[in-house]
This record gives structure tokens, sequence and C-alpha cells, in this order.
């Protein structure tokens, strides 16, 4: 014979808390990735040839005798 308690803490919610801790714990390797690769470029920016570099190929930033031309290639149509 077998018996069923149901309340707060069944194994239904528990399961789902355990796969939001683990989706939880993916985010927070992606974020503390990021948040490293922010602050190696932060302390790259304190140099002024690679602010420079930074503006011109991150923000397109240029220069007052200059232009800049964006290239985009054209997307190959569905078959």
């Amino acid at each position: 014979m077998y018996s069923l308690f149901l309340d707060d803490m069944d194994i239904f919610t528990i399961v789902t808390n355990i796969q939001k801790r683990n989706e939880l714990a993916e985010q927070k390797i992606v974020m503390t990735d990021k948040a490293t690769e922010q602050r190696n470029t932060l302390k790259k920016l304190r140099k002024t040839y690679y602010l420079e570099h930074y503006a011109r190929s991150k923000k397109f930033f240029k220069q007052a005798d200059e232009d800049i031309f964006v290239v985009i290639p054209k997307k190959k149509p569905v078959e």
C-alpha cells in the first residue's frame, strides 16, 4: 500500500527549484565571464592608443577628415 502526502515541498516543487538553481548557476557563469571581459576592456581603455582603437572599431567614431562606410552583406533568399 502506498501513501502520498502533498504539501508545500512536494517532489514537483523540488524538481522545479533544482532546475531553476541550475539555470541560475549557468547564468552566473556567463555573467562572471562578461564582467571579467568588461574589466579587462576598462583596464585597456586607460591607454590612449587602445581608447582610439576601441572608439573607431566598436563605436564607429571618426576623425574630422574621414568618412566611414559600413558594408552590410546582402542576405541570400531562403529557398
